[in-house]
């Protein structure tokens, strides 16, 4: 036999030796008489001797590991009293992460068109107000033009307008003084230089005819009475006076009517040509352009791209969908980009029928949650909606929450363990941390500080437990010091002077 083979022989028998003693180990661990504890945890508490219940059944003294107190620290050992405080037990449920449909988008252009250019692709974010694409549209084009051209009536109208009310004003500044009889050289003044047009000759030749027969009948009176002139002349005189005085009023009436109708008439046009413009621009902001993009209306200098209408983004978002290319014919039935707000997320669960009492405790609470992809970091959601109706096909309902997603690490379609706290608020019972408790050989057991560096091995009875404490029914009291955390330290220390026995 070679050295090698000879080796090799010595290892294969040590081997089998070392394995033959730890299974014997194991089987007096487990052929050892233990006793089951059935009590509450409140009984538990007023046992004095429930701690060696174990070993008072079998007549043997409590096993114990002796650690020095100096290693502790190294082996990062920490011991922590059992209490008797509120608990709240978790139960867990798998949920999804989803979009939140309050912030997504489904992109439509409204009008028909090309897209001439297409500025994001998929995974882009963008901020509100962005152009996400520019899209061809003749009926854009259309549009912009007929306001440009109703833009320029309305400016010409409204110029006009100006213009016939300051004549309006002005005549009937010269109806009133000749009805006040003013003299020639007062009208002249008061109305130098101001516009009148074919109003101011009109008015003025008859009110000049009119004046000037008032002078002659006034200078013939006198002569009338002398004899000098035949009553025939006087009554001439005054018949032609009655006649200018006639023909002076109904101008009067005629022109102040005239000037009436030519006020509203212009007025009228004004307020034609800017309702033309508003529904022009009213049509265009249908269309998607704001007020900015109207504003700069100009075909000269725009030439084609008068005809292009921008498609925005409605809110800050991330794209997630793109079916758009370059060139390709769009219209209002063509969706061309999804867009949805990442930094807040839905947490959705199906909730059975025998679990839906819990449902009326969580509205409106927060949640926490744990996913095996960040299993160092917490979330938490808020729940908004905890379901009315039950699915007739799983038999669940619904409920909703909604997480902050500000770092983007909740994936919409991933898996996640969602927490649900059970039970009253006010609810106590003894309980430990969940690192205190041991497990070897399917018993549960914690090591108890008895003082310095001696810890006593005790086997106990595990309740309910939740995220991070175990409720303790049996095997432990209120106050007594038991490891949580470190614990390994001393399982395989007690392991180890098992194998030496």
């Amino acid at each position: 036999m070679t050295t090698h083979s000879l080796k090799q022989s010595q290892t294969t028998l040590f081997v089998g030796l070392a394995a033959l003693v730890i299974c014997g180990v194991g089987a007096w661990w487990m052929m050892a008489p233990r006793t089951e504890h059935t009590e509450a945890a409140g009984h538990a508490a007023e046992d004095d001797s429930t701690g060696q219940a174990s070993s008072a059944a079998s007549g043997d003294s409590p096993q114990s590991v002796e650690f020095p107190q100096d290693l502790w620290e190294t082996a990062s050992i920490e011991v922590g009293p059992a209490a008797i405080s509120p608990f709240r037990q978790i139960f867990e449920l798998t949920g999804k992460v989803e979009i939140n449909d309050d912030r997504r988008a489904h992109i439509y252009p409204i009008v028909d068109g090309v897209a001439e250019e297409v500025n994001i692709k998929l995974g882009d974010r963008v901020k509100k107000g962005d152009v996400l694409a520019i899209v061809q549209s003749k009926e854009a084009g259309q549009a912009k033009l007929k306001l440009f051209q109703d833009r320029l009536e309305r400016d010409f109208v409204t110029t006009r307008d100006g213009w016939t009310q300051e004549i309006v004003t002005n005549t009937r500044n010269l109806i009133d003084l000749i009805r006040q009889d003013a003299p020639l050289d007062e009208i002249k003044k008061q109305l130098q230089g101001k516009p009148i047009g074919s109003y101011r000759d009109t008015l003025l030749s008859a009110y000049i005819t009119k004046y000037t027969l008032e002078k002659t009948v006034d200078r013939l009176s006198p002569l009338t009475q002398d004899g000098a002139i035949s009553g025939k002349q006087m009554l001439e005189a005054k018949a032609q006076l009655d006649a200018a005085r006639f023909t002076l009023q109904s101008l009067l009436e005629q022109i102040q009517h005239e000037t009436v109708q030519e006020s509203l008439r212009s007025t009228h046009s004004v307020k034609e040509l800017e309702t033309r413009v508003s529904v022009d621009e009213a049509a265009l902001k249908i269309l998607g352009l704001d007020d900015e993009d109207l504003k700069n209306i100009e075909p000269a200098s725009q030439g084609e791209a008068i005809s292009h209408v921008p498609v925005l983004a409605p809110f800050d978002g991330t794209v997630i969908t793109k079916d758009v290319v370059l060139m390709e014919r769009v219209g209002p039935n063509t969706q061309i980009v999804s867009l949805a707000d990442l930094s807040t997320v839905w947490i959705t669960a199906d909730i059975y029928e025998d679990h839906m009492p819990l449902l009326n405790k969580l509205d409106g609470r927060t949640i926490q949650l744990r996913s095996s992809v960040w299993p160092d970091q917490k979330f938490e959601a808020q729940v908004f909606y905890t379901g009315d109706i039950v699915d007739q096909s799983t038999r669940t309902i619904s409920l909703r929450a909604i997480a902050d997603n500000e770092k983007r690490m909740l994936k919409p379609g991933m898996f996640i363990n969602v927490l649900l706290e059970v039970g009253e608020e006010n609810e106590k019972a003894l309980q430990v941390p969940l690192t205190a408790i041991q497990e070897h050989e399917g018993r549960s057991f914690v090591f108890v500080h008895t003082g310095d560096g001696t810890f006593e091995v005790r086997d106990v009875s595990r309740g309910r437990q939740n995220a991070e404490n175990v409720e303790i029914l049996t095997g432990l009291k209120p106050g007594e010091e038991v490891v949580v955390n470190g614990g390994f330290a001393l399982k395989s220390r007690m392991l180890a002077s098992l194998l030496e026995e």
